[in-house]
């Protein structure tokens, strides 16, 4: 019996010896258009952290021995009209410039805040040519107390005194459509 060797290489009919050139170049063509889609098409994220206050549990906001608080503040051409529970407190004539007219309205702010130290939400409701300008004016006049304005004293859960840093910090426009 005679055994043939056979020969590995090119010269053998079979092929897939050890002189055969891998084909990389569809590969790279791969690589090289995958990559860069890949790269375009990763959602770049961004973090944005909204402060929203975080309102009272249900059983504490419908406790039924507490009495309504509703605090408008009725702005026209003439006047601001300050409204507590339906009830007219103040008004208050337009002065022409708008720094002083919300000084006023913030002193009867304050004697309405002293007499209802646990709430902090207050409603503007512009009627007529109110300006941009005078919302604005009020709005920034009512959120934090000032030192002249006096100290303001509520109890906290546990029942300890707490010195309160804000007037009316929430407000809500009313009637604001255009």
């Amino acid at each position: 019996m005679s055994f043939k060797r056979r020969r590995r290489g090119h010269a053998a009919a079979g092929g897939g010896g050890h002189g055969d050139d891998l084909a990389i170049t569809p590969l790279l063509d791969l690589f090289v258009a995958l990559i860069p889609f890949l790269l375009m098409s990763v959602v770049l994220t961004k973090i944005h952290i909204l402060d929203v206050g975080i309102s009272r549990p249900v059983a504490q906001a419908t406790k039924s021995d507490q009495k309504p608080f509703d605090l408008n503040i009725k702005i026209t051409d003439k006047s601001a009209d300050v409204v507590l529970n339906g009830k007219l407190i103040k008004s208050i004539a337009r002065n022409p410039d708008d720094l002083v007219w919300a000084g006023e309205l913030r002193k009867s702010l304050v004697d309405v805040k002293k007499q209802n130290p646990d709430e902090f939400k207050i409603r503007f409701e512009p009627n007529g040519k109110v300006s941009l300008q005078t919302l604005i004016v009020f709005m920034d006049g009512v959120r934090k107390l000032k030192p002249e304005d006096g100290e303001i004293i509520k109890k906290d859960e546990t029942g300890k005194p707490v010195k309160l840093q804000f007037l009316f910090p929430n407000v809500i426009l009313r009637g604001v459509y255009t």
